[in-house]
């Protein structure tokens, strides 16, 4: 039980004007003033009309904030330091502090100055907001406040009312515990009967509150004991004030985070104000305004978050998995069924909430619980929340408490967590089920792919010893097109002339670059200048080319089965789609014996195929292929291989991340031939390194360097055009 001296936040509000809420905070705030011994009570007129009743009833003549504000030119310390000694309070310990006395000087008030104004007088007064029907203002308070009374007629047009707007309340994560609904004027001509309310209540609780399928009982916000009947004779006012002064009294303050709300409250009351004059059509503005902003407080956990969070979760989670199953809410690959299930699984979780009695959580923290929650049993649990972030490019999960990402090129450390080991591993199982993938001690690695694309690398104990390793490797949801590179000054329009021309004359072509270059987003780029009349096969160990064209056949290795058989390989891929009469091969990425396997496709009417390769320098590029083909047969001499790579491959493009994180490619180069020293090369475009700004970015120029190609003549006999200035040197200095 909390005691009298302890402040108070108490709102009335109703559906409509004229139920009686202005009274009935007159009359309570007259009580709970004679009840206290050391606060008076300041009612704060929340009207934008503008209507004066409160000063009127109290024979007081008190300032308006607007009035204030304006006598010390609108310094908001100078208003603190007055509005105390200004405010008149009447015998009986009740003040009245309007907003306003003209509709147009509620514009002249700064929002951002009322909550630190109402923190200023919250240390002095019981505060009790008599609120408008005015949807952003009511959220204002509401925000505030510690309990609140919402009055209504015994009428069905109100009854109505109340229940869709509870239905706003719940889906704005208030707590409706802290409303108690009261019935005014039961006594009015036309009212419905007792009994009427009572069925229409019960009838209402399944709507604010559904009830689950496995519970029965009624929740705490449709108990008819919370609701308080009020008639006009007075002896029925002052057995109604009597259970309205203990409501107020057995409510626990909620500590106010005044800093933290005014960000939402401002908002909601310049919205507020906004609409008023704009529309003049105060039932136009139901918007909701954005949650309030956390702050860390007393008994929180690390994350800003109470104690109990992951227990909590950890309780409604079965609930929800039962409703789950009860309701049959399935997840499937439509992605509007998806978004009406996860819509129908947040109602459960909202529900369950509210079910929970006595939860200190804010409405920013229910809003992010039920999100935690959401994620958690229908998605990737915490990653969710980095995955809808379009900026970052990599997530590292090391251990369940650290969590890495890339955002421009640089990694840094989220303050995302798992709870535990555990939950890593059930993300990681929820990841590689829909492709027909398994984890556990006998597979303990896999590679996989989400549903957007992205690429999926997981590793868990024995071979994990630091615990579940996971890593994401994320794909733009609108794959880059040359325009997009050369904004970011990833490479130049003179080279894209240059490799486009090349892929339309059929140059075969190898990608080469370390680990986050861009390799396969250059690949994809390139694939939008093959001719749309060709056939493309793409092989790949885990699916994630996505070619801008028609006909295209992706085909994606497969790894053993528990008992090491079934495995299909990508060497195994490009000797079957040989048999697929394509146009054009590209392999995802070669690293193994099926380089040998690609050569000779290269060199059997497949021109123009591709391929990307791990490698730091095109030089380097080309030394692995020869060891990969050595991989596929060991009896080829080293000089046939390097026959054939140099009849095979036409160019190389190397992409290279540099210090500053930005990816560029560094290197177009061509394979002329071999000699007895090896496979010939010469470079016809090359980026150089100029310097590094104090910021830490690169600077530097990509430009040719003054090799024409020896197949340029090919270029005119195909009827494209290509300058021989393109390849000239720029004359430095």
């Amino acid at each position: 039980m909390s005691k009298p001296g302890n402040p108070r936040i108490v709102a009335f509000s109703g559906p409509k004007d004229g139920v009686g809420k202005t009274s009935a905070a007159i009359n309570l705030a007259l009580a709970w003033a004679g009840h206290q011994t050391n606060r008076s009570v300041l009612i704060v007129s929340m009207d934008p009309m503008c209507r004066l009743d409160h000063a009127k009833y109290l024979n007081l003549k008190p300032p308006s904030l607007a009035d204030l504000t304006r006598m010390v030119g609108g310094d908001l310390g100078a208003v603190l330091k007055l509005i105390k000694g200004k405010i008149p309070i009447s015998p009986y310990g009740v003040g009245v502090l309007p907003l306003a006395y003209k509709r147009t000087d509620i514009l002249k008030l700064n929002p951002e100055n009322l909550l630190p104004v109402l923190e200023n007088l919250y240390e002095t007064y019981d505060l009790f907001f008599d609120v408008d029907s005015f949807f952003p203002i009511q959220l204002f308070a509401f925000d505030l406040a510690d309990v609140v009374f919402w009055m209504v007629l015994p009428q069905t047009s109100h009854l109505e009312a109340t229940a869709n707007f509870f239905n706003e309340l719940k889906s704005l994560h208030f707590a409706l515990d802290r409303f108690d609904i009261v019935i005014n004027q039961a006594n009015l001509p036309g009212a419905l009967a007792p009994e009427e309310v009572d069925k229409f209540f019960q009838r209402m609780s399944k709507r604010v509150l559904t009830l689950l399928p496995w519970e029965d009982s009624l929740p705490e916000f449709a108990n008819l004991q919370k609701l308080m009947v009020v008639e006009k004779r007075q002896s029925e006012w002052v057995k109604a004030l009597r259970v309205m002064l203990g409501r107020i009294q057995s409510v626990n303050p909620t500590p106010k985070s005044w800093g933290g709300a005014s960000a939402e409250a401002s908002e909601g009351f310049n919205l507020a104000a906004e609409m008023l004059w704009s529309s003049g059509d105060s039932g136009g503005g139901r918007r909701e305004t954005a949650p309030a902003a956390q702050q860390r407080k007393e008994g929180e956990g690390p994350a800003g978050v109470p104690e109990f969070w992951d227990a909590l979760k950890i309780k409604l989670h079965g609930k929800v998995v039962q409703a789950l199953e009860t309701e049959r809410i399935r997840i499937g690959d439509n992605a509007e069924q998806n978004q009406e299930a996860r819509n129908q699984v947040e109602k459960i979780i909202l529900d369950l909430l509210q079910r929970e009695a006595g939860l200190s959580l804010s409405r920013e923290q229910r809003s992010k619980f039920a999100t935690e929650l959401l994620d958690e049993i229908l998605g990737l649990g915490p990653l969710e929340q980095i995955m809808r972030d379009s900026h970052i490019s990599e997530i590292m999960v090391n251990a369940h408490d650290r969590i890495y990402i890339e955002q421009a090129g640089k990694l840094v450390l989220s303050d995302i967590r798992f709870r535990d080991n555990e939950q890593v591993v059930q993300v990681i199982k929820r990841i590689v089920a829909p492709i027909g993938r398994r984890i556990d001690e006998s597979v303990p690695l896999v590679d996989a792919r989400l549903k957007d694309g992205s690429r999926v690398n997981a590793i868990i104990a024995p071979l994990a010893v630091s615990g579940p390793t996971l890593t994401i490797r994320r794909f733009s949801s609108k794959p880059l097109r040359a325009e997009d590179l050369i904004k970011r000054g990833s490479v130049t329009q003179d080279a894209i002339t240059f490799m486009e021309a090349c892929v339309i004359i059929r140059k075969s072509m190898i990608i080469s670059g370390g680990t986050g270059t861009g390799k396969t987003t250059f690949l994809n780029m390139l694939s939008n200048y093959i001719p749309d009349g060709e056939r493309i096969i793409t092989v790949e160990d885990t699916a994630e080319l996505r070619l801008l064209k028609d006909h295209w056949v992706r085909l994606e290795s497969r790894p053993p089965n528990i008992e090491g058989q079934g495995a299909v390989t990508i060497r195994d891929l490009v000797k079957n789609c040989l048999r697929m009469r394509p146009d054009r091969i590209v392999v995802g990425e070669c690293r193994g014996a099926e380089a040998l396997d690609m050569l000779q496709a290269m060199n059997t009417g497949h021109e123009g195929s591709m391929a990307t390769i791990h490698a730091n320098t095109p030089r380097d590029a080309l030394t692995r292929m020869e060891a990969m083909c050595m991989m596929a047969s060991g009896d080829l001499p080293i000089s046939a291989i390097r026959e054939m790579v140099a009849s095979a491959v036409n160019m190389i493009a190397q992409l290279t991340r540099f210090s500053d994180g930005s990816r560029r490619v560094s290197y177009i180069t061509e394979i002329v031939g071999k000699s007895e020293k090896g496979i010939e090369v010469r470079d016809i475009f090359k980026f150089k390194q100029t310097g590094v700004t104090p910021e830490g970015k690169v600077l530097g120029e990509f430009a040719a360097v003054g090799n024409v190609p020896s197949f340029h003549h090919e270029f005119k006999s195909q009827g494209i055009d290509m300058p021989l200035d393109l390849f000239k040197k720029k004359e430095e200095g």
